[in-house]
């Protein structure tokens, strides 16, 4: 495959779409290499789908486990160790948005996916983790509410902020818990 790997890297549309490439970091697609030459569309998905499995000790600290597709019945088996005794600000503080969700085990199993926020796609820390049942069928909501806010900033020329700001809106009133990154107390026991 050919391409101009920039930051994000600079992918065709049709090698994407047919490949159904998922990936952790934003592409820009670069329509010139598809025949137009309209403003590039932002498309976010995932790639690699990275799980970060944190692990909880019995002194409130965390044994983390990295799994590279994704975990299921058994995030342990399925990962591959990272690090001891991390303390809960550590976690939350390796996690970006080039993860699809952080597994927090301490007695049941926990699952919170990983959501983008910046419409502009450019702030990869710039993630809220929103609590799932059903990470698949959150996912793929998450998903497509994330491409139709990046549409929407191309084509329509929306307010970065505002579009953060209903992204943010939409995953509250769709998760049953949403958590920033700088606030660790659901991982202390206030779930």
């Amino acid at each position: 495959m050919g391409g101009n790997f920039g930051e994000f890297g600079i992918i065709p549309c049709d090698y994407l779409a047919s490949r159904r490439v998922r990936c952790g970091l934003a592409f820009k697609y670069d329509h010139a290499a598809t025949g137009t030459h309209a403003r590039s569309h932002a498309r976010w998905s995932l790639m690699g789908r990275r799980t970060l499995v944190a692990v909880a000790r019995p002194d409130g600290r965390y044994d983390c486990r990295l799994a590279h597709w994704g975990v299921d019945a058994d995030p342990i088996a399925q990962s591959r160790p990272l690090g001891n005794d991390w303390t809960p600000a550590a976690v939350l503080a390796a996690i970006d948005a080039t993860h699809e969700q952080l597994v927090v085990l301490d007695g049941s199993v926990r699952t919170y996916a990983v959501c983008w926020l910046d419409p502009t796609l450019s702030a990869i820390d710039d993630i809220a983790l929103a609590r799932t049942a059903d990470p698949e069928s959150f996912r793929q909501w998450w998903v497509d509410r994330k491409d139709a806010a990046c549409r929407a900033l191309d084509s329509e020329g929306c307010d970065p902020a505002a579009v953060r700001r209903a992204l943010l809106v939409s995953l509250r009133n769709r998760a049953s818990s949403v958590h920033c990154p700088d606030d660790a107390s659901f991982l202390r026991g206030d779930r």
